[in-house]
């Protein structure tokens, strides 16, 4: 059984209680959450309240649920590149383009329609394995528990930021040195779907060096400390910036000293060139450590970008 409480702040006023419940809550979906709510298992000020309540501040949510098996999602045959697999959990190596789970917006062809192809058994374990997301067009590792055991302790080691997550990232621009980005992350106020840097937002730490310099352009080593929606693309734009090809926070088509091969190069990119190319924790007893080697369409823009 797992109890939570939420006090809203004004960053979180005005949300429906079952979107903020799930975006607070990486273990259920929103569904789950409007089900648990139906059922009386969330409160607000100590009484029950409705899938479709607009929060307010200094509410007091309380939530309790235990992880059950979601079994609902369609088997498709679609390619899942396992790296790495043994009784506890595998880590697949994820191409741009592939949705992580069904949604709203989406109710196959993702990742886990995949993997519930070639490994059924995920139906018997919460969120189908699932400790952790990438964005549909960010490529890299991902870590999937196989039992409940092995889903709780990476779930713990997730919260206690005891997974080290490096990535790669192609960004606008020629950062003098890296740097650490500790900046609070919150949802736009003008669109819902895209996030800022804030007053009042999540605690978001970024940590970069730069790993090799373009003309125009820089190629980033990136740690997250934190874990937060959409987090290196949001931090990095607000420094100026953005990484290349992210048609949701960087609206950059012509920049200062742009040259036509690497406009050429970027243009045909397709998807923001971000890449999660490490992963590195202790499983009990034992420590893992996984590389991804950056993908061929971001090494032939690379390419282009030296010619």
């Amino acid at each position: 059984m797992i109890s939570k409480r939420f006090q809203i702040d004004e960053e979180n006023s005005n949300n429906r209680v079952d979107i903020f419940l799930a975006n607070n809550l990486d273990a259920i979906s929103r569904g789950i959450v409007q089900q648990l709510i139906s059922e009386g298992k969330v409160t607000i000020n100590g009484k029950e309240t409705k899938r479709n309540y607009l929060l307010k501040p200094s509410d007091i949510v309380e939530i309790t649920f235990e992880l059950e098996a979601n079994g609902e999602d369609e088997a498709q045959d679609i390619p899942v590149d396992i790296t790495f697999e043994n009784d506890d959990f595998f880590v697949i190596n994820k191409h741009s383009g592939l949705t992580v789970h069904p949604g709203a917006g989406q109710k196959d062809n993702t990742l886990i329609n995949g993997i519930l192809h070639i490994r059924k058994e995920q139906r018997d374990i919460p969120r189908y394995g699932l400790v952790h997301r990438l964005d549909k067009d960010t490529s890299g590792l991902m870590v999937l528990a196989k039992n409940l055991k092995a889903h709780t302790v990476l779930t713990e080691l997730i919260q206690a930021k005891s997974i080290q997550r490096k990535y790669y990232a192609l960004v606008h621009g020629t950062p003098i040195s890296g740097k650490t980005i500790d900046l609070p992350i919150g949802r736009h106020p003008k669109n819902r779907l895209l996030f800022c840097v804030k007053d009042g937002g999540r605690e978001a730490i970024t940590h970069f060096k730069i790993e090799k310099r373009f003309k125009n352009f820089s190629l980033l080593n990136v740690e997250l400390e934190t874990g937060r929606t959409h987090q290196i693309r949001v931090h990095l734009k607000h420094i100026g910036h953005p990484i290349a090809g992210d048609a949701s926070y960087n609206s950059i088509k012509i920049w200062k000293d742009a040259i036509p091969k690497e406009l050429e190069a970027i243009n045909n990119l397709q998807r923001q060139a971000l890449h999660s190319y490490s992963l590195k924790f202790q499983f009990l007893d034992e420590k893992f450590f996984f590389e991804s080697k950056i993908p061929d369409d971001l090494e032939k823009t690379m390419e282009l970008l030296e010619k």
